[in-house]
């Protein structure tokens, strides 16, 4: 029992210092010390915290409209529950670069946090990008629906609600982390205002 607590022990400490390693060299950590976009990480939470930081220190979010930020925003908390199938659609222009931009951050940090030997972040999905952005501009729950169907996107009511909410909390954070008097901060809180509404406001705490 002794030898599997301490072998359980050196396993923890071992990849403790190996996150810490992959901050330091990110510029999250300085030594013991954590700087000022490590105290940006601190005040986000969720599977892709991480990227989210970059993206915001790297400001590939900047210049997009609410609307365009929750369907950007989105790609970083949907999980499709296909592995397999076509590539999909996502709305053209601002949307379609800035989720391009995330995605490679993401492979950057991805490729770091295999070589660092640590929990890799997951890949964005791109799949609730166009509902996403199709409700914060006002469409109806059942327009929005049926236009991810027509593009291959199957969606329960419940699932849809349930993925807008968690990409609420995504933008909530991201406006309090960035600042709601900063752009990208008051981009954050409006977009969580459009999204707010309906069948995701009710019965939401």
């Amino acid at each position: 029992m002794r030898q599997k607590v301490r072998a359980t022990t050196h396993t923890l400490a071992r990849q403790f210092d190996r996150i810490r390693a992959l901050l330091g060299e990110r510029g999250y950590l300085d030594g013991e010390t954590v700087t000022p976009q490590g105290d940006r990480l601190a005040r986000l939470w969720g599977e892709s915290d991480l990227l989210a930081a970059e993206c915001l220190r790297h400001g590939i979010w900047e210049g997009l409209e609410p609307a365009e930020l929750a369907a950007v925003a989105s790609a970083l908390v949907y999980e499709s529950r296909r592995d397999v199938g076509p590539v999909p659609r996502v709305p053209t222009g601002r949307v379609s670069e800035a989720l391009a931009a995330t995605v490679a951050l993401w492979t950057g940090l991805e490729a770091d946090e295999r070589r660092h030997r640590v929990d890799r972040t997951r890949e964005p999905d791109l799949g609730f990008a166009w509902p996403m952005q199709r409700w914060a501009r006002g469409e109806t729950l059942s327009a929005v629906l049926t236009a991810a169907e027509q593009n291959g996107v199957e969606l329960s009511a419940g699932d849809f609600v349930r993925w807008c909410r968690q990409a609420l909390d995504l933008l909530d954070q991201i406006a309090d982390v960035a600042g709601r008097d900063t752009p990208v901060g008051r981009t954050a809180a409006a977009a969580a205002k459009a999204v707010r509404r309906g069948v995701v406001a009710a019965g939401a705490a």
